[in-house]
């Protein structure tokens, strides 16, 4: 009864609202953005909007394992006050045939600001985040044209220590429409992320 699920449509035409107002569940929060804004901006707006102690995100092209959030509450239950992002395992999964291509296995814990720095060590739908975190590292970049994510977990590696529980609890589809399947697209994203981080990257 303490969870919530707020949709945030991003100036959808697909039915989304019709779909979600059908579904009858007080813990569901819709709201729709005006125009298109990205991924970046609607996940800040529903950060912006969440109301509990935790903030979980799922794009509407990936899906959870029904044990997902009850195991990552259990774990921060028990987990240091220094520990404010817990990720997971997940699967690799065919969009058209819905068999699983391969699965990712988390390895880096505690500080990981390092780890992060030589590549992303988490999948997006697996991490269950404390909002202090979001108020302390900021949103999600939006001028960025991908590697979002990415951007995400290196701020918030500076301020808090990642956990993660080794299982997969979590499907990431593969169907080639995701940005980050834009080959310029990712060019120019690493290449912005690099300028932003290239001190600390030097350093290394």
């Amino acid at each position: 009864a303490d969870l919530e699920c707020i949709v945030v449509d991003d100036a959808s035409t697909d039915g989304t609202e019709a779909a979600v107002s059908g579904i009858g569940d007080a813990r569901l929060r819709y709201v729709k953005n005006t125009v298109n804004a990205g991924a970046p901006a609607s996940r800040n707006r529903g950060i912006r909007e969440a109301q509990g102690r935790y903030v979980a995100l799922l794009d509407d092209d990936d899906a959870w394992l029904p044990e997902k959030l009850d195991k990552q509450l259990r774990f921060f239950d028990s987990a240091p006050e220094r520990v404010g992002l817990i990720y997971s395992g997940f699967y690799y999964v065919s969009g058209e045939s819905g068999k699983i291509i391969s699965t990712f296995q988390p390895a880096c814990k505690g500080d990981v600001y390092s780890d992060l720095l030589k590549g992303c060590i988490l999948g997006s739908p697996t991490p269950l985040i404390k909002k202090t975190c979001f108020e302390l590292a900021g949103g999600f970049d939006e001028s960025l044209p991908g590697c979002q994510d990415w951007d995400m977990w290196l701020r918030i590696a500076k301020v808090c220590d990642f956990d993660f529980i080794s299982e997969p609890l979590a499907k990431h589809y593969v169907h080639g429409r995701q940005i980050s399947a834009d080959l310029d697209a990712k060019i120019a994203a690493r290449s912005q992320l690099f300028e932003k981080y290239c001190n600390d990257i030097r350093k290394q």
